[in-house]
């Protein structure tokens, strides 16, 4: 048999369907918040299109997975004994899977017990029940994790079939004959259609591994023929040749299989028809992206595809707990079901990046996120941790954009001419830890970006001074926002806020450090008109001119333009310093390092 030497341990074009993949699984998720099914919480609208329309991913999403999953394992395995292969795979997933399992699926289960009436202590007691005799006696539930527990037996049947290299080669040898030529998509459409008919109406789809008999022949079975096949090229050219073919069969299979699900009889003579569409369908979409992805993805590489196939299992770890949670707290809301789900897809993706942008850094928990510990050594390039600073500066801004945003839809009749922000998060707000757990966080990203800024000066003026007391400047301010927070309004200790109007002299800071910098005109320009605007709005809202051009009818209008200002221009700013230092640090040579 011909085949690929394993020179390479990764594929490009399995790499972007497995991201891919991913991110089909999470906008499913949503998608179930919404459908006629018992998943774990639901949203006030139910929508009963859905029963049909999980159908364009349900039959072949997670198989696909775990296709790419085994040959991704094999091309791992390319340059590793079984036993190193072994021992790489159980410190991949049994940290993530132990601690997935203690904390991320208690936060789902007890919102999930407390939604539907069956629990209504703490959360604190809900481990105590979990983890007591009770709970173990029923199991501990892992929800999505099950993913990882099939993957983790998956890999050591494989590694198994490894300590076998001859029985191996005559699996492959014997795969390879089955699926030539056009045998590649009615070999396996014939095996589906077959386990669907036989096992699926004896075990249907539990997730339990001990009594999950139809998917295991449906998911290790797709695993080990991804672990079995990769490397053999005439499998890849078969696909590409019929990737046409594959989609046309898809596009008529789809159709069916949704008019089956729908219409009263799509269940008779035993199921059988609905069966045969359905394995149909599962095989003929799967071979289309495999298809087409190896004709055009395998050269498709770059930093997002790097980037994405290392967030990938943080991704995953994350999201349904992300999800959750987000349903519970924005549910009370009524917002109209488009924004709603526009707002839980948001926040899932934006929350679970936000994660992994976080674990990442912290070496210790890595592992338990399913990342690779970092090496011993690690080169960073200039600049870079004054440039993440200065990232978290641009995002700051947007965060606190999207808590008040939120914050307005969850509060019915709120009047932007009348009231103040700050009411979004006090005692008459329906939701006030949207708000107030925003401007938190915010306050934090802020005193963060503040030694980004005071860094960046430096790195570029090499002047302590005016960096330090622009440092100082943007810490207070993010000391104000989030003790603020912690005593929403009215509380007098609110007033803490003040601490964050201090950031009004912060463009006249950065002037005078970036002075002398003649690379930043329009930087400093941009500066002088923010400091410009805010002065006039504060001579404005104190009434030293004009007295009572602000006043009770339009004062949320103007405290609306203050903030934007206020805070929009540090997003800015810093999106500037950042490309600045980029640029500077480019001008050295890759051993003129500095953190």
């Amino acid at each position: 048999m011909s085949q690929t030497p394993a020179l390479s341990t990764r594929r490009n074009d399995l790499d972007w369907i497995r991201v891919a993949a991913f991110g089909l699984l999470i906008l499913y998720h949503v998608a179930l918040v919404y459908a006629p099914y018992d998943w774990h919480v639901h949203s006030a609208h139910t929508f009963g299109w859905l029963h049909e329309a999980v159908l364009i991913t349900n039959p072949w999403r997670l198989t696909l997975l775990f296709l790419v999953s085994g040959a991704a394992l094999r091309l791992m395995a390319a340059r590793r004994t079984p036993g190193r292969t072994l021992r790489d795979r159980a410190e991949r997933l049994i940290p993530p899977l132990i601690f997935g399992t203690l904390v991320l699926v208690p936060i789902q289960s007890w919102i999930e017990a407390i939604d539907k009436g069956g629990f209504d202590g703490t959360f604190i007691d809900w481990l105590v029940h979990e983890f007591g005799p009770t709970g173990l006696s029923n199991g501990v539930p892992v929800n999505h994790l099950w993913f990882i527990v099939y993957i983790a037996v998956y890999s050591l049947v494989a590694v198994a079939l490894m300590t076998r290299p001859v029985l191996m080669a005559r699996l492959e040898d014997w795969l390879a004959r089955a699926t030539a030529g056009w045998r590649v998509l009615v070999v396996p459409i014939a095996y589906l259609i077959v386990i669907r008919i036989v096992l699926f109406p004896l075990f249907g789809i539990t997730n339990r591994l001990s009594w999950d008999g139809y998917n295991h022949f449906l998911s290790l079975g797709a695993f080990l023929f991804g672990f079995l096949m990769v490397r053999h090229e005439e499998l890849w050219a078969g696909l590409e040749r019929h990737r046409r073919t594959a989609a046309i069969i898809a596009l008529i299979a789809l159709p069916i299989m949704m008019a089956q699900a729908a219409h009263p009889g799509g269940a008779t003579w035993f199921g059988i028809p609905r069966a045969i569409i359905f394995g149909i369908d599962q095989w003929a979409v799967i071979a289309a992206i495999l298809g087409y992805g190896s004709r055009y993805l395998r050269q498709a590489s770059g930093p997002a595809l790097r980037y994405l196939v290392d967030a990938t299992f943080t991704l995953y770890l994350a999201h349904q707990t992300v999800l959750v949670v987000a349903v519970w707290f924005i549910r009370p809301a009524n917002l109209p079901a488009p924004l709603e789900a526009a707002a839980l897809v948001g926040i899932t993706f934006g929350v679970s990046l936000l994660i992994y942008e976080i674990v990442k850094r912290i070496p210790l928990i890595r592992p338990l996120w399913g990342l690779k510990p970092l090496p011993d050594t690690v080169v960073r390039p200039r600049y870079a941790r004054r440039r993440r600073l200065l990232i978290v500066g641009v995002a700051a801004p947007l965060l606190a954009l999207v808590a008040v945003l939120i914050g307005v839809a969850t509060y019915p009749g709120f009047d932007h001419a009348r009231q103040y922000l700050s009411e979004l998060g006090g005692a008459s707000a329906p939701m006030p830890l949207i708000f107030n757990g925003g401007v938190f966080i915010a306050g934090l990203m802020c005193m963060a970006a503040g030694v980004g800024f005071g860094l960046a000066i430096h790195g570029l003026t090499e002047r302590w001074i005016v960096a330090s007391l622009t440092a100082v400047v943007f810490i207070l301010a993010g000391i104000g926002l989030a003790v603020s927070s912690l005593y929403p309004w009215p509380d007098p200790r609110h007033m803490a806020i003040n601490l964050g109007l201090g950031i009004q002299i912060a463009p006249l800071l950065l002037l005078w450090g970036l002075w002398s910098h003649v690379d930043l005109r329009r930087l400093k320009v941009f500066l002088f008109v923010t400091f410009v605007a805010m002065a006039i709005l504060t001579v404005f809202t104190h009434h030293m001119i004009l007295p009572g051009t602000v006043n009770p009818a339009n004062v949320g209008w103007w405290e609306r333009a203050y903030a934007i200002i206020l805070v929009g221009w540090v997003g800015i700013a810093a999106f500037a310093l950042e490309r600045r230092l980029k640029t500077h640090a480019d001008r050295h040579s890759p051993d003129d390092l500095a953190p």
